[in-house]
């Protein structure tokens, strides 16, 4: 064999090797391919299922929603200390005194003719010193920046989603 025999022939073998590595390298990327598309394919049918169960429950959330009212609620004890129920869910339709009963741990009221009347919060009672002076549980509303004192009875103001309230034990005197 000659020298160009013997040149042409590791040529030819280096030919066939990397003639095999690259048909090795093309089967290889060609079925990692087809993998990475499958894969895609499962998330593509993953995620338009996510998003039909999204839409679902957003259209749920909506219809929820607009059976509900988001106040807030604080209770001022008239000793300093003051509790705050922030954006707390009531039903539509809900009254001072349900927001009361939503977030106090006890209340005692009565009916008298001109609607509920809150005696006691959370053991906190109303202290009558006299016909002219004493301690009572008194509801206000923030409206237009500042506190108003509730118009009318507990019971017969309803809630606007929004609504901002304050039920404050405090002394009063004619």
């Amino acid at each position: 064999m000659s020298g160009a025999q013997a040149v042409g022939g590791v040529r030819g073998g280096l030919e066939r090797v990397l003639l095999v590595v690259l048909l090795v390298w093309a089967v290889a990327a060609s079925a990692a391919a087809a993998y990475m598309y499958q894969q895609a394919e499962g998330l593509r049918s993953e995620l338009s299922s996510a998003k039909a169960a999204l839409a679902a429950t957003e259209s749920e959330l909506r219809a929820l929603r607009a059976r509900v009212v988001l106040v807030n609620v604080a209770i001022d004890y008239g000793n300093g200390t003051v509790k705050w129920f922030n954006s707390t869910p009531l039903p539509q339709g809900a009254t001072v005194l349900t927001a009361l009963l939503c977030t106090a741990s006890r209340v005692e009221y009565v009916y008298g003719k001109y609607g509920a009347y809150v005696r006691a919060v959370d053991g906190v009672e109303e202290k009558i010193l006299s016909k002219s002076e004493g301690y009572s549980w008194l509801w206000y509303i923030f409206k237009e920046g500042k506190w108003a004192m509730g118009p009318v009875a507990a019971d017969a103001y309803k809630l606007s989603d929004g609504d901002t309230i304050m039920w404050r034990y405090e002394h009063w005197k004619f």
